[in-house]
């Protein structure tokens, strides 16, 4: 898998270049979307393996504050990283939310799944005690040209800051447009026209279901 550099909740620069020689345990998320529910099934598989790398990915255009609503929940200790501009739908094709993946020694990929329900997570500690030879792999060569999606997903971040919901929204939909595929972006456009659909207790998944792909 291409490396791929992000920040971490607090504001640091991190990398899975980072964990060279260690297994990696990857779980993809959203505080817009239920597999936020997930993390504390996950926090719990890494009390149990202290020694494996797991790392908690939110993509959220509009911040940490909402992730850390759920990070405290759930009482996380493992890595928790922030994908703000959708790097990984270009980096490593992951378009939604509820993704867990395992990378081995050499950030290969070794399994990949939904969310990190129980079945899956038995299936990861079958893996752990597997060796890999360590062989030097070539540097993946990844387009780096093509950021459109990600510098619109940087703009509807700036405008929030400055508390203009509809220009950020109004981002998100040129993003969705570029990239038709990456379903990180429309419930987003929806959590930001209505938070109290996904904020005030569970996300209202059946009203979401309802509503055209993208917010206008």
């Amino acid at each position: 898998m291409p490396d791929v550099r992000l920040g971490s909740m607090g504001g640091n620069s991190v990398a899975f270049s980072d964990f060279a020689g260690r297994k990696v345990l990857v779980f993809v998320w959203g505080s817009w979307d239920p597999s936020r529910e997930s993390l504390a099934a996950l926090e719990k598989f890494h009390q149990k393996h202290p020694d494996l790398a797991v790392v908690s990915v939110a993509v959220d255009t509009q911040g940490v504050d909402l992730p850390m609503r759920y990070v405290s929940k759930a009482k996380c200790t493992h890595e928790i990283w922030m994908d703000a501009t959708c790097t990984l739908a270009r980096r490593w094709k992951v378009k939604k939310a509820g993704v867990t993946l395992l990378l081995n020694e050499a950030r290969c990929l070794m399994l990949s799944g939904g969310l990190p329900d129980a079945a899956l997570l038995k299936n990861v500690e079958g893996l752990l005690g597997e060796e890999v030879k360590l062989k030097p792999i070539p540097e993946f060569k990844v387009d780096t040209h093509d950021t459109q999606v990600e510098i619109l997903c940087q703009q509807c971040t700036n405008y929030l800051t400055r508390r203009r919901v509809d220009d950020a929204v109004g981002f998100l939909r040129r993003a969705c447009e570029l990239d038709p595929e990456n379903d990180f972006i429309p419930p987003q456009t929806w959590a930001l026209r209505h938070p109290e659909k996904f904020y005030e207790g569970p996300v209202d998944v059946a009203w979401l279901k309802k509503q055209p792909r993208v917010a206008t």
